[in-house]
């Protein structure tokens, strides 16, 4: 594709903190959409892409890329009206997407922060050479004690994950947070330079800094504002640690290993 625009995909497993990234991202100046929900996701993207039987059972590839080509002329354009014929859920977007990034004065480029778009995110790289990837990471363990139970429902097709094979929610959990963090360490050492892996725990702690080499890992420019002014709003979450109050002998020696090796601690 000849077009160089920057296109910035934020995803990552329920519950990983990827509002306050895309928050940040967007207040630099990157066009994130016109239809965004509380939590920011791209209503659009979720309508295209995070339909149930697509979550929880592999997708045809063919409709997969039929829809990123979609997905990016309404990003770049808006809905185009023969759109809602084949996708009538996109006719209450219309107005509030109105032309896109087109319409935008300053941006350098279209935004999508959507989770599940991890589950995708092979297919977006390969699709659009110019797209970059942030995959947000919680600690695996604060992860496995979330409340937030979509990330067993969605996606487990993509890692062979069996539920019923653990002793508990809580080690399916972390198993498929280790699962999936093995597939982004695959893809990344496929797609150098085009995946950055963004530890929350971090984030929060140091925002400017930790977006400061985001945005250098990536090669991403900064078309407006200053990256203190964008993270302002960054804020520590309570729930960080919440793991160090449970019982943690549910968890096999190999998931823990697991997590040491990737650099987390998991002592109380």
């Amino acid at each position: 594709m000849a077009d160089e625009t920057p296109i910035v995909f934020i995803g990552g497993l329920g519950g990983s903190g990827t509002r306050a990234v895309a928050g940040a991202i967007a207040a630099l100046g990157y066009y994130p959409g016109g239809c965004l929900n509380g939590p920011n996701d791209n209503l659009i993207f979720s309508e295209l892409f995070a339909q149930r039987d697509w979550l929880r059972s592999e997708p045809p590839k063919t409709e997969v890329h039929e829809r990123l080509i979609l997905f990016g002329r309404i990003m770049r354009e808006g809905i185009p009206p023969e759109a809602t014929n084949t996708y009538p859920g996109l006719a209450r977007f219309v107005l509030a997407q109105g032309r896109g990034l087109s319409g935008q004065q300053g941006a350098v480029g279209w935004m999508t922060k959507e989770p599940h778009s991890h589950l995708f995110l092979e297919s977006i790289l390969s699709y659009w050479p110019q797209a970059v990837f942030v995959y947000v990471v919680r600690h695996p363990l604060d992860m496995a004690f979330s409340r937030n139970r979509r990330q067993l429902r969605a996606g487990v097709w993509l890692f062979g994950l069996d539920i019923r094979e653990f002793p508990t929610k809580e080690a399916a959990k972390l198993e498929f947070w280790i699962r999936a963090q093995r597939r982004v360490d695959r893809l990344t050492a496929r797609f150098p330079e085009r995946i950055h892996a963004l530890r929350y725990d971090g984030f929060v702690e140091q925002p400017k800094q930790e977006m400061a080499a985001l945005l250098e890992a990536l090669s991403l420019p900064v078309p407006c504002g200053d990256i203190e002014t964008a993270c302002a709003g960054v804020i520590r979450s309570e729930s960080i640690g919440r793991y160090r109050s449970q019982d943690l002998t549910q968890f096999s020696e190999d998931q823990l290993g697991f997590c040491r090796s990737a650099g987390w601690s998991v002592e109380r």
